[in-house]
């Protein structure tokens, strides 16, 4: 008979590396509820859809178990924004600290950062171990550089000449930049993961961002939702990390994939989409983010297949049910390699994302990992270092962080 507390004590207790998260509120904007609803933290839903997801299975879980983080009974969520509120107004960094507890070091998509509302990647380091790295978003990035552009836009001169220049030196300071460890792109909310693996000419790419300047302005910004501009983008950020990768520096590219708001379209969020792409920029890593959910059979296929893919688990967590949570595991361990699966919470402006998802994770982790030690199909010893790889190991070895974890199976 196995001895299974070691396994469980170690899946509840590693310190872990959330390799995908966004920036929290400030303090002055914790409790702004118009803008940052409180009961969207278990849901992908918003506007009117927002009221019916109260009723969903996660929704409803995340009121119980929320109420031990407060340390008080919660009925409904008017009762979790009250203790929210309490919560905020008495000890803002102690909610932070219990809600981040277990996190050694977090890996920031600031896409949001601009927002005065929001807090500094270098801010969440009183809350770590290790020191906040950045995920630089793409398409902020292009859009930034597109708003360039047209402040210097001069009569005669090649505005896409101009654009990829300032694109491609951009992605090269961030290159060199030691505190950014990766790049993501939200195509997938675009134009989807269709992605073509070869650009178009130049002259239809001019023509596109001519009309994307044209629809803007330097007061609204510009938005890249041109599907030719877009692949181009992600294409660039691909041959870039692929030359960069073979001088010993190692920056992935995440996608966002499957599981997200009302702006995807479901069918092209499927991470299948991506595989002429993965094929043709062989020596660029990938995470496939969201478990691909519901297409995590799909994502784990790729995971295995191509040697440059990872799979990462988050999202899910809190935004499905329980059971989903574990088949989502289940699926994921069918074929992808234990080695190429990678955690993160997604949490975002509230706190209590990050709680709610790495607590939801563990038990997950647990239940799935302990019956497949019950059931013969790997050691309780092997079950330990998938555990400790999926939390910690994979991320700190694919982002290069060089972190130690401070714990002992012995604790």
């Amino acid at each position: 008979m196995h001895d299974l507390s070691p396994l469980r004590r170690l899946i509840q207790s590693h310190p872990l590396i959330d390799n995908h998260a966004h920036n929290l509120l400030n303090r002055e904007s914790a409790t702004d509820y118009d803008n940052y609803p409180l009961d969207a933290i278990a849901t992908s839903a918003d506007g009117r859809a927002l009221e019916n997801a109260r009723t969903t299975l996660p929704s409803l879980r995340a009121i119980s178990q929320l109420s031990e983080l407060y340390g008080r009974p919660c009925a409904d969520w008017d009762d979790i924004q009250s203790a929210h509120d309490e919560s905020v107004r008495e000890d803002y960094s102690t909610l932070i600290r219990k809600s981040l507890s277990g996190a050694h070091a977090l890996l920031l998509d600031d896409y949001f950062s601009d927002d005065e509302d929001i807090e500094s990647s270098s801010w969440h380091d009183s809350f770590t171990v290790s020191p906040t790295k950045r995920i630089v978003q793409i398409e902020a990035m292009a859009e930034s550089t597109i708003l360039q552009v047209s402040n210097s836009r001069k009569n005669g001169e090649s505005v896409w000449n101009n654009f990829r220049q300032r694109f491609q030196d951009a992605l090269g300071n961030a290159l060199d930049d030691a505190s950014i460890v990766g790049f993501v792109s939200e195509i997938c909310c675009r134009t989807g993961l269709d992605v073509d693996a070869y650009s178009s000419d130049d002259t239809t790419l001019g023509g596109s961002l001519i009309r994307i300047l044209d629809s803007g302005t330097t007061k609204s910004g510009f938005a890249v939702d041109d599907k030719g501009i877009c692949d181009w983008i992600v294409q660039q950020t691909l041959k870039a990390i692929s030359f960069k990768k073979k001088a010993g520096i190692v920056k992935p590219l995440l996608f966002h994939t499957g599981l997200g708001d009302n702006r995807i379209n479901l069918l092209r969020a499927n991470p299948a989409c991506l595989q002429p792409l993965i094929a043709q920029y062989a020596g660029a890593d990938i995470v496939l983010l969201n478990a691909g959910y519901p297409y995590t059979r799909e994502a784990g296929y790729l995971a295995v297949t191509y040697p440059n893919v990872y799979l990462d688990l988050g999202k899910v967590f809190p935004m499905v049910s329980r059971e989903a949570q574990v088949k989502v595991l289940r699926e994921s361990l069918e074929l992808a390699p234990a080695n190429r699966l990678l955690w993160s919470t997604d949490g975002r402006f509230h706190p209590e994302t990050f709680w709610l998802a790495n607590r939801q994770f563990r038990q997950a982790l647990e239940t799935v990992l302990v019956d497949y030690v019950q059931n013969g199909d790997f050691t309780a010893s092997q079950a330990m270092k998938i555990a400790a790889d999926v939390l910690f190991y994979n991320a700190n070895r694919l982002y290069s962080l060089n972190l130690t974890p401070s714990y002992t199976a012995a604790e």
